[in-house]
C-alpha cells in the first residue's frame, strides 16, 4: 500500500476540515471526527476516499442528522468506516462503505450498532454479492436502465438463473448459482435456488424475494449521494 508524506496528510486533513466547516452548527465535530480518522492514515487511496466522503457530507447539510453526529457513537463510526475503507481496493466495496457511512447521517433514528453489522457483512462480501443484492433490491429498474432486457415475460415457464442470465449477461450459470447461494446462506432472500420452473411473469419474478434483514441491508446500500 503506497504511503504519503505527512506533510500530504497534513494538507489532506485541511481541505476536509476546510470543506465541512460549511456545515451549519456540526462542520466542526464531522470535520474533526473525519480528520482524527485519516489522521492514523497515510496511504493514498484513504485519502482519496475521506476527500469524497467529506464532499458528499458537505452537498448533504441539511440532511445530517445532528444529534448523532454529536455522540461518540458517530466518532466511532468515522473511524470504522475509514478503517474498513483501508482494508480494500475494490471500488464497489468503498462506495457501499460510503452509502452505509452517509445513510446513517442522515437518518431520523440512526443505528450504530446495527450499521456497524452492515459494514461487517459488507466488508466480507464481494462485487458479486453487491450487483447482486442491487438487484434484488429493485428489479424493476434495474431491467429498466438495460433496456428491458426481462420486461414483462412471454414464454410460459422460466426461472431466476435465466431472469438473472439475461441481467448479468457477462456471469456465467455457476457463477450466478454460487452468489445466489451465498446470499441466501447469509439469510438475504428467501429463495434456496434458481432453476426451479417458474411461471414467466418477467421481471417482477425477482420482486419480494429479500428478508427483512436483506432489505435492511439494500437500505443502507442505497446511494442518496
Amino acid at each position: 500500500m503506497k504511503e504519503i508524506e505527512s506533510s500530504s496528510v497534513e494538507s489532506t486533513l485541511e481541505v476536509v476540515s476546510v470543506a465541512l466547516q460549511a456545515v451549519p452548527t456540526v462542520g466542526g465535530v464531522l470535520g474533526g471526527a473525519i480528520s482524527f480518522a485519516l489522521s492514523k492514515r497515510k496511504d493514498k487511496r484513504i485519502q482519496e476516499f475521506v476527500l469524497g466522503l467529506a464532499e458528499d457530507l458537505r452537498k448533504a447539510t441539511e440532511q445530517i442528522n445532528q444529534e448523532f453526529v454529536r455522540k461518540e457513537e458517530f466518532v466511532n463510526l468515522t473511524e470504522e468506516v475509514i478503517h474498513r475503507a483501508g482494508e480494500t481496493w475494490q471500488k464497489e466495496k468503498l462506495d457501499a462503505l460510503k452509502a452505509i457511512y452517509f445513510n446513517t447521517l442522515i437518518s431520523n433514528e440512526p443505528k450504530y450498532d446495527e450499521a456497524t453489522e452492515v459494514i461487517w457483512l459488507v466488508t466480507n462480501l464481494q462485487p458479486r454479492h453487491l450487483a447482486l443484492l442491487k438487484i434484488l433490491a429493485d428489479p424493476r429498474k434495474v431491467d429498466q436502465d438495460m433496456g428491458n432486457v426481462v420486461g414483462e415475460g412471454g414464454s410460459f415457464t422460466t426461472s431466476i438463473n435465466v431472469i438473472l442470465r439475461r441481467l448479468l449477461p457477462e456471469w456465467s450459470e455457476e457463477h450466478i448459482d454460487r452468489t445466489w447461494k451465498d446470499l441466501h446462506d447469509r439469510g438475504l432472500h428467501t429463495t434456496p435456488g434458481t432453476k426451479t420452473m417458474i411461471t414467466d411473469k418477467g421481471i417482477s419474478q425477482l420482486e419480494n424475494r429479500l428478508t427483512a434483514f436483506g432489505t435492511i441491508i439494500t437500505e443502507y446500500l442505497r446511494s442518496n449521494y
